[in-house]
């Protein structure tokens, strides 16, 4: 059993709608769609957005009917493009009977996904469930997990095939929710988990991970199989595989995770796999990406004794929380602390902070050190194995690259290097060349 997610991008692209369509069709075991609203495209704005600039335009008594005739075009589109026979002037006059009645902001926005899964429903031939049957929040805005489930699973379970609107669901109260912008992917992993899916598919038109930046390193492998653990890393270090609460989720459940790209001419096989565990039969090298963020600063501290007074790092760490400022890594020393932010964010109250660390911390020196890149080496195992810190510290080395930090993850899956700025480039290409390319 397969839940299948395809992203906005493919929805607004009549092409590649109909390629999605193709694939649905081609494997019977796909038996639930996660629809999504039709996004941006070169000749308009994505769905969601219109339909909250019409919310926004009734509140304010302004003109919406353009905005209403700019998405009836963009559905019109799509129907035609499908053959299908669909009432959509129905729709449209419902979404302006809404606006009038005062319905909200949230409710407005989720009509994008709902008339998406109506369409798609009535050329697929599949019935059509709506997300705010399926879907609960407790009141606080939280998932109502264990209603949201069972619900869910009873719903679905003697249907052969359904498809359901992403991005929204339903509070106590009866009124529509929406998921935070760009997590329509939520509802796919809940669907999943509730029917306990033996596989969920996020399909994007643009979407393939690499090994390392193709904008660093020509023509880079591309990543086809991590784990949920190494995904989480992948993300914190700027490559956005898909938010980490979809993949806790799915981690929980248990479900792997295919990301496929609807390019691609293999129906989704050789999509990249994500999983609790590497499958047994694959070969892969135990780094599995190079990736890297720059401008980071370090606030380096120093003060006689500082081993030995209680609740340092605690109080320096609550300035920073004073500033909204989040504390990336923290190394230290017997006598010394060093503490690498985001620059940007550090720059907006520079002298604040360090004359509330010279007030509050006293210490014997502080400096601040600029323009830091951050390099992660990442792969499961990454700091149990055997000469992998003679590998990296080799490739720098040999490329004259300085290093400036070194953190190890707790949990073995990553390994944190510091560079100068000006060095980030050079460094991600000699590790590349050393760790991927010759491998382990």
């Amino acid at each position: 059993m397969i839940v299948s997610k395809f992203g906005g991008s493919i929805i607004a692209d009549t092409g590649k709608l109909a390629r999605a369509m193709d694939i649905l069709k081609s494997n019977p075991e796909r038996r639930y769609i996660i629809a999504s609203a039709p996004g941006q495209n070169p000749n308009a704005a994505g769905i969601t957005n219109l339909l909250f600039m019409c919310h926004s335009s009734f509140s304010k008594r302004e003109n919406y009917n353009i905005l209403l005739a700019k998405i009836s075009e963009i559905y019109n589109n799509i129907i035609n493009s499908l053959g299908v026979k669909f009432d959509l002037d129905s729709e449209i006059d419902e979404l302006r009977k809404n606006l009038i009645s005062g319905k909200s902001g949230d409710y407005i926005g989720s009509r994008g996904e709902y008339i998406t899964g109506r369409i798609l429903a009535k050329f697929l031939g599949w019935e059509f469930v709506d997300a705010s049957e399926l879907i609960f929040f407790h009141e606080d805005g939280t998932l109502d997990k264990g209603k949201t489930f069972t619900t869910a699973r009873n719903r679905l379970q003697s249907l052969e095939h359904a498809v359901i609107p992403s991005f929204y669901g339903i509070m106590p109260d009866g009124n529509i929710k929406t998921f935070q912008r760009g997590d329509g992917d939520s509802s796919g992993a809940i669907v999943a988990s509730a029917v306990n899916a033996d596989l969920f598919e996020k399909w994007s038109s643009d979407i393939k991970t690499y090994s390392a930046d193709p904008a660093i390193v020509p023509n880079p492998e591309t990543i086809k199989n991590i784990t949920y653990d190494e995904a989480v890393e992948l993300n914190y270090s700027g490559i956005n595989i898909i938010k980490d609460s979809v993949i806790f989720m799915l981690k929980e459940s248990g479900i792997p995770l295919k990301i496929c790209c609807i390019e691609d001419e293999d129906d989704g096989n050789n999509g990249m796999l994500i999983s609790s565990q590497l499958p047994g039969n694959i070969s892969r090298n135990i780094a599995v990406c190079i990736t890297g963020r720059r401008n980071f600063d370090v606030i380096h501290l120093e003060k006689y004794g500082l081993n030995q007074e209680y609740g340092f790092g605690a109080k320096l760490f609550g300035l920073f929380t004073n500033y909204h400022i989040p504390c990336e890594h923290c190394l230290s020393g017997i006598y010394k602390m060093s503490f690498v932010i985001k620059n940007m964010m550090f720059n907006l109250h520079y002298k604040e902070i360090i004359d509330d660390i010279k007030r509050e911390m006293e210490p014997d020196s502080i400096t601040v050190e600029k323009n830091l890149s951050l390099i992660a080496v990442i792969g499961q195992e990454m700091g149990t194995v055997k000469g992998m810190f003679e590998k990296v510290f080799s490739a720098l080395a040999n490329a004259q690259i300085k290093v400036k930090m070194i953190d190890q993850g707790s949990d073995d899956l990553n390994i944190i290097l510091g560079v100068s700025d000006s060095d980030y480039e050079n460094a991600i290409k000699a590790l590349y060349q050393n760790l991927i390319v010759k491998g382990d």
